[in-house]
């Protein structure tokens, strides 16, 4: 059982790696359409999940729990899932909601996550290419850090129709409920809507097909936004 489960996570994540890159020749936009189906806001979060809990496992204190006598014998390869796992997360640098989502898990990540990933890939003998990239990632992963502590501020401070019903947070793309006529996130519904077809404010039907975008607020909740961390920033202190 365990040799199977290694052989079909080593697969799946050389298979993702492999998806995500970037190949010779191919165009930036049409890099962006390829590695757009991982980083939509129905799946970016679960992603950006289960690869920071394998980074923690296979760099972090708790590494020396999978060791085993023969590594060969049950198909785990540690140092090339490793290597691996940092090309994702080096193929999908490129989207702002791929990096705003790693510091954003308060389950494994850490500031010292990728301090300790560079660690390990240069005893690896990683390219230094590898290197630098997970060292780009973090510099983004942090300074990613300090923009989503503005923005829970700023969600104490929104009008109350900026806010998404269900989670209190600060909104980024409103629909409508068509039936309760209530405005939600679309990333929280549509999490929702996996597990519970429902509308959950008046338990009728409902499928992502049926939400109706709110450009207006939309628009009002960026220009909003963006003029409250302008002013944050000038303040002093």
């Amino acid at each position: 059982m365990c040799t199977s489960h290694n052989i079909l996570a080593f697969e799946t994540v050389n298979c993702l790696n492999y998806m995500t890159a970037r190949c010779d020749g191919m165009s930036e936009s049409d890099h962006h359409d390829v590695t757009y189906a991982c980083v939509t806001p129905l799946l970016v979060d679960t992603l950006v999940t289960m690869l920071n809990y394998y980074l923690k496992e296979l760099v972090g204190n708790t590494q020396t729990k999978y060791k085993v006598r023969n590594l060969d014998e049950v198909k785990f390869k540690p140092g090339k899932l490793l290597q691996s796992i940092a090309g994702i997360y080096i193929n999908l640098s490129s989207e702002p909601s791929f990096v705003s989502a790693i510091p954003r898990d308060g389950r494994s990540y850490h500031p010292q996550l990728f301090h300790d990933t560079s660690a390990k890939l240069r005893k690896l003998n990683a390219g230094e290419d590898v290197i630098a990239g997970i060292q780009h990632v973090h510099e983004l992963a942090e300074g990613q850090v300090t923009q989503q502590q503005d923005e829970e501020l700023l969600a104490e401070e929104a009008p109350s129709d900026f806010i998404d019903p269900i989670l209190g947070t600060l909104m980024s793309e409103p629909v409508l409920l068509p039936t309760s006529r209530v405005v939600v996130d679309r990333c929280v519904i549509a999490k929702h809507l996996l597990s519970d077809p429902i509308d959950p404010f008046n338990r009728q039907p409902l499928q992502m097909s049926d939400v109706i975008p709110q450009e207006e607020l939309k628009a009002r909740i960026e220009t909003w936004k963006t003029e409250q961390l302008a002013e944050m920033r000038t303040k002093p202190g």
